[in-house]
């Protein structure tokens, strides 16, 4: 691990990382045991909904279909919009961009390598008492040094929140800033040899490095617009679902541990306590969102005409804000129960486990596959598109759902060569 300036961490390989994860999981000291509600008193029932006391952080509450009312779900609602962002700078041939080793109560392992900044309003305002969030100030405020290149608004887990986005940021630093607690520049040729590690790198991080051009931002003034062709589909469809109390679902209830689900319902809300030495507060109680199942995403892409091309699909979840997303050839979410039949041919190149978001579920794994198949499947259906194309898509504003974005981090080498080489 390298210390060059002072007080500044640098991982040049992904060894580095790796030890950094182990050195950081060592000194969190963390502890997380389930507890029953009324263990702890920052989370009741208000108007319905399992809430904070402040009304900050997000809710648990029910969602039903206006016209199927027996199609319900178990839902989180946070319609604040999430700062998720990375600091990088440049340094010869080389880009080093600001990562946490971030301790997560649900993550599965517990810590994985998040963004420079992975924060919520409720967090960032400090509503829950603790200490300020690590550089949030260059997000939120004109810093010195720091030159915001893009930033754009994505979809977040359309099957289980509630028209929730978050913002992604990218600023580019004229240096490198002073690592604090947790946090480490890694070379993005570092980032090369971690890419298909299970649950190392989280959601969040993954979604980030896929939604940047980086290649295009090392060819400066050499990229071309790219013409989207997406369907804007029918708003209508936005208002077939709409909030309820917990206690008018039908397939869930509550009761003195939480949310408890009922008649073979795979999902569930449980309350955990925390504690580590290495977050804003020390120790708290929340809720997380349980489910049973593992989910499954697939992205085929073929050289069959010469060129890379992948197969995504349009689609909708209730939880969305748009219409329509982009998604990758197959999804099922880990509380999907009866899920239909996967690709079954080609060769998986890639393969990972990713959890979602450890600070509002709970071990909620699923496997990405990247399947190269040799021609296009007949019984496939979507859109094949190019390299430029699905990076166009990418790096536009809510039209890709969260599992495109985090299956793409896995072709990262494929579709961003010069910046991750493994030389």
């Amino acid at each position: 691990m390298s210390k060059l300036p002072e007080d500044t961490f640098f991982a040049q390989t992904s060894e580095e990382l790796i030890q950094f994860i182990e050195d950081t999981r060592t000194k969190s000291e963390y502890e997380l045991k389930e507890i029953a509600l009324s263990e702890q008193d920052k989370w009741s029932i208000i108007d319905g909904v399992l809430s904070h006391k402040s009304k900050g952080f997000f809710q648990v509450t029910g969602l039903k279909n206006r016209s199927n009312p027996a199609d319900e779900k178990l839902m989180l609602y946070q319609p604040q919009s999430a700062l998720t962002g990375l600091i990088f700078f440049k340094s010869g041939d080389e880009i080093y961009t600001l990562l946490q080793a971030r301790v997560e109560p649900g993550n599965t392992g517990v810590i994985q390598f998040g963004p420079t900044i992975q924060s919520t309003p409720a967090n960032y305002l400090k509503l829950h008492g603790g200490k300020a969030t690590a550089y949030v100030e260059n997000f939120t405020s004109f810093y010195p040094g720091c030159h915001l290149i893009t930033h754009s608004m994505q979809h977040d887990l359309g099957s289980k929140y509630y028209q929730k986005s978050k913002t992604h940021h990218y600023l580019q630093s004229s240096s490198p800033i002073p690592t604090q607690e947790n946090m480490v520049w890694a070379s993005l040729k570092s980032l090369w040899g971690v890419l298909w590690n299970d649950n190392f790198l989280n959601a969040d991080l993954r979604s980030l490095l896929a939604v940047f051009d980086w290649d295009g931002f090392w060819k400066e003034g050499e990229k071309k617009p790219f013409q989207l062709n997406f369907p804007g589909g029918d708003y209508s469809t936005l208002k077939e679902f709409e909030m309820i109390p917990l206690d008018d679902l039908k397939e869930w209830e509550v009761d003195s541990n939480g949310v408890k689900a009922l008649n073979g319902q795979s999902s569930s809300i449980g309350m955990f306590h925390f504690s580590a030495t290495n977050r804003e507060v020390k120790a708290w109680s929340q809720p997380l969102y349980k489910i049973d199942g593992q989910g499954l995403v697939q992205l085929l892409y073929t050289r069959s005409t010469g060129e890379l091309e992948f197969l995504v699909r349009f689609d909708h979840e209730c939880g969305i804000s748009t219409p329509t997303a982009l998604y990758p050839s197959y999804l099922s979410t880990p509380e999907e129960p009866n899920p239909k039949a996967p690709f079954k041919e080609g060769q998986v190149k890639y393969e990972i486990i990713q959890c979602d978001e450890g600070g509002r579920f709970y071990q909620n794994d699923s496997t990405y596959q990247v399947i190269e198949v040799e021609q296009k499947p007949s019984e496939a259906k979507g859109k094949w598109v190019s390299s430029d194309e699905l990076k166009a898509y990418l790096s536009a504003s809510n039209i890709c759902s969260f599992q495109l974005r985090c299956a793409s981090s896995l072709i990262l080498p494929l579709l961003h060569p010069l910046s991750f080489d493994k030389k």
